[in-house]
């Protein structure tokens, strides 16, 4: 189904993201002033989810930016959080609902459901590079104001209190100080969002050492084309894309497909 919760992923508070990987198991389990270093009741079990806005474009041919539609989405985020907190009372453990980062599942997740429902499949993206809507994020090439966009997101905010984001993808443009402080103060002062980061794309030329502003495919400095690499966020942090030809890592083709289509907002 579109909507993919993703339960039972174990999250410790000082910042393990998922028990996923056993080379640690020997290190979770040292003796640390006669106990466990890993304890389970000490950690927190989540729930997170990938393609929201998917699940309701497939269920009532609007996404998360028609107000009707929303409110089922809003309902789905209800529902998570009781069955999270019924849990936490018939296990005695710690049960959160969170945005999932998604990195790689609203690639993957997209893949899978072209290569089984092809065409029927509701995808972002295109020529073989579709991806989900992270979370409960508005589509990121939506036309919808930086005020909208503000609102429907916030409402996600408060039904997501293991982690959420709000993507302020900014334009190429030098941005105002002045402007980005009343813009702050806004978002904090009359907005449920939780946690937003400001993002802005950059391009480095690996020839002459050129930072460039923005997403550019030739530096103005040396002329090269081949081996200059773009930056950007991923979802929390700042990643290589891998545009370089000499690039040694970067993001997936889903993910590049979602940061040619992010709008960016001038201020």
């Amino acid at each position: 189904m579109d909507l993919a919760v993703e339960t039972l992923m174990i999250r410790r508070n000082q910042g393990l993201n998922c028990l996923n990987n056993f080379d640690i198991l020997p290190f979770l389990d040292q003796k640390v002033d006669g106990e466990t270093y890993y304890r389970i009741q000490n950690s927190t079990l989540s729930f997170g989810f990938c393609g929201l806005n998917e699940m309701l474009l497939a269920l009532f041919g609007e996404g998360i930016e028609n107000p009707d539609a929303n409110k089922f989405g809003i309902k789905c985020l209800e529902y998570i959080n009781a069955r999270a907190k019924a849990l936490q009372e018939e296990t005695g453990l710690r049960w959160s609902v969170l945005q999932t980062p998604a990195e790689s599942t609203a690639y993957r997740f997209a893949t899978l459901d072209k290569e089984q429902f092809g065409e029927k499949a509701i995808l972002q993206g295109d020529n073989g590079a579709n991806y989900y809507t992270n979370s409960s994020h508005v589509p990121v090439n939506s036309d919808i104001s930086f005020a909208d966009k503000v609102k429907i997101e916030g409402q996600y905010h408060k039904l997501t209190p293991g982690g959420h984001i709000f993507h302020a993808f900014m334009g190429e443009s030098y941005s105002d100080p002045d402007a980005l402080m009343s813009l702050t103060n806004k978002i904090a002062r009359k907005s449920d969002i939780g946690f937003w980061a400001y993002s802005s794309a950059f391009s480095f030329c690996l020839n002459c050492k050129t930072l460039m502003k923005g997403l550019s495919n030739k530096c103005p400095s040396c002329g090269e084309t081949a081996d200059v690499e773009w930056y950007d966020r991923i979802t929390g942090y700042v990643q290589q894309v891998g545009h370089a030809k000499s690039a040694n890592g970067g993001w997936n083709a889903g993910k590049r497909q979602e940061l040619i289509d992010r709008r960016r907002f001038e201020q």
